[in-house]
């Protein structure tokens, strides 16, 4: 089965690299602050987390979390590397979550997978005064809207893993473009997570 996931993960981060590479400048200024934003805003949530002493929390219970976070790495999350050509850690498929290393996760904080990234404890989140707690909410909130933004405009944005929409596209690019949809004709049950 890893083997199998292997494989295909290859063949979806080779198709969405020329797929990106073809795309017209014009798309890849619109998705560019986008994706900055989403960094940026990763980050803020991490330096939230590591107010609470996160990392320490984590280390404590071997990633427990992190341990069912198998298939999570979306589009958007590949395009942070995509997008600039640097390397995307090895992914290993043998493991419970293919990015969880020896000393924990191999992505930076700003190109974690949403649910990664928006998801706390409840240990995390008692050590957080009511401000840090609301702040975290906001910017979390502020984030998932980034991501929709990306999820309304292409097939294969959509915040689930990758494996399982590379299925759902049934041979569509991921970069395929959805029909403009008003905001107010759409809620989160239009869009698959």
């Amino acid at each position: 089965m890893h083997h199998h996931r292997q494989q295909l993960w290859q063949q979806i981060v080779t198709e969405v690299q020329e797929h990106y590479q073809n795309l017209g400048q014009d798309e890849k200024d619109w998705l560019s602050p986008k994706l900055s934003a989403i960094a940026d805003l990763q980050g803020r949530l991490n330096d939230l987390f590591v107010t609470a002493d996160g990392e320490h929390h984590c280390r404590a219970c071997a990633g427990g979390c992190c341990h069912a976070g198998h298939n999570h790495m979306t589009l958007v999350n590949l395009l942070h590397y995509v997008a600039r050509q640097q390397p995307l850690p090895a992914p290993d498929f043998r493991q419970s979550c293919p990015f969880l290393g020896a000393q924990g996760c191999l992505l930076p904080p700003s190109r974690r997978p949403y649910n990664c990234i928006s998801f706390n404890c409840d240990i995390i989140e008692s050590c957080w005064s009511d401000a840090d707690l609301k702040q975290f909410y906001r910017i979390e909130s502020e984030l998932r809207r980034h991501y929709l933004t990306l999820a309304r405009r292409y097939a294969g944005a959509a915040m689930t893993g990758l494996l399982l929409q590379y299925a759902r596209l049934q041979g569509r690019s991921f970069f395929y473009l959805l029909p403009a949809t008003k905001p107010k004709d759409l809620c989160h049950d239009d869009l698959e997570f």
